[in-house]
């Protein structure tokens, strides 16, 4: 396809970035915007508890009241209505289930306040079950299987990153609905404990879910700075294993990144994570962290769709990776 088919079909598909803690930072919002995207998911709470989630989500509804140039999306239509409207659209979303705490009538309460999807851990163990970095990998529990019960019945998306493999499995055994991994790469292409195993990638394709590409760097390839093609044998690896139905987009830019934090900023966010165990030196290297070249900022995610059709993928096929397949997942789950 010729460059200004790229652009063209940029402009005119529904574009979701899944997860963008960024997004958190308002002044940088515009970067989205200025990416040709549709929708973006901010980490609205991850390691919160119900206090501290609810003040972050006031933020955001307050964010939301004020600035109308976003849309707060909470139905499937909301896509196609802010992208007519020239909004960026919000969807909301916790990378943990920690702001549930000990109760699963809270996953209804989140989902009335507009959570339409929630992962279930993050990295360590919570009362869900384990993360990606628990060696015991103890899988889901009890309670984990209860909050995965109730997020079916309010029609809130189960998300299946940085979760531990048994914990994984036991999650997609128990949920009547599909599952997503909103930000993780193949384990086959680039081993990280925070990419996905054969099993995993085609568990989740044949429940109907998706597996979003993850740009940040050491989940992408060895290299300090990964190239957008290390990134995208990520996408031909899920694709020739399960098909393009089942790819999506969570490139995870994060507040510190290069160039949205400096060296000493970066440093700090680091060692607050490792000092908490969220974050494991082996698995998360200490930054500069760079996002793959061509698409290193939100603004220039016109370069995937440009980089995808550049590789063979068709247009239709293209479409769905940047928006659709998430789009028919939302349409079968969300209530």
């Amino acid at each position: 396809m010729a460059r200004t088919d790229a652009r063209a079909l940029h402009r005119d598909a529904i574009v979701i970035d899944l997860v963008c803690p960024l997004a958190n930072q308002e002044r940088h919002l515009d970067e989205w915007m200025r990416g040709g995207v549709t929708a973006l998911g901010p980490t609205v709470a991850a390691d919160d508890g119900l206090e501290s989630a609810m003040t972050k989500l006031a933020t955001w509804l307050e964010r939301l009241g004020r600035r109308r140039d976003l849309a707060h999306v909470t139905h499937v239509d909301d896509f196609a209505r802010a992208k007519k409207d020239g909004r960026l659209g919000i969807v909301f979303h916790f990378q943990n289930t920690q702001p549930f705490e000990r109760n699963a009538e809270l996953v209804e309460v989140y989902y009335r306040l507009g959570v339409r999807v929630t992962q279930l851990t993050y990295n360590v163990r919570n009362w869900v079950g384990d993360g990606c970095a628990e060696p015991a990998d103890s899988g889901l529990s009890d309670f984990g299987r209860r909050i995965v019960r109730e997020m079916n019945r309010v029609g809130m998306v189960v998300d299946l990153s940085h979760t531990g493999y048994r914990t994984t499995m036991e999650a997609m055994e128990v949920s009547t609905a599909p599952c997503i991994v909103s930000h993780a790469n193949a384990r086959a292409v680039h081993d990280s404990a925070r990419n996905l195993r054969d099993d995993q990638i085609d568990a989740v394709a044949a429940q109907g879910g998706v597996i979003g590409l993850n740009g940040f760097p050491a989940f992408v390839s060895k290299r300090r700075w990964p190239t957008l093609d290390d990134l995208l044998r990520h996408a031909d690896y899920i694709a020739g294993r399960v098909g393009t139905d089942h790819l999506s987009v969570g490139i995870d830019y994060y507040q510190g990144q290069w160039p949205f934090a400096d060296a000493a900023a970066a440093k700090a966010l680091y060692a607050a994570s490792v000092r908490s165990g969220r974050w494991s030196p082996v698995t998360y290297p200490a930054p500069p962290y760079k996002y793959p070249r061509g698409i290193e900022v939100p603004s220039k995610l016109g370069a995937l769709t440009r980089a995808l059709l550049a590789r063979g993928y068709a247009g239709d096929d293209v479409r769905k990776i940047l928006g659709g397949n998430l789009l028919r997942v939302f349409g079968k789950v969300w209530r």
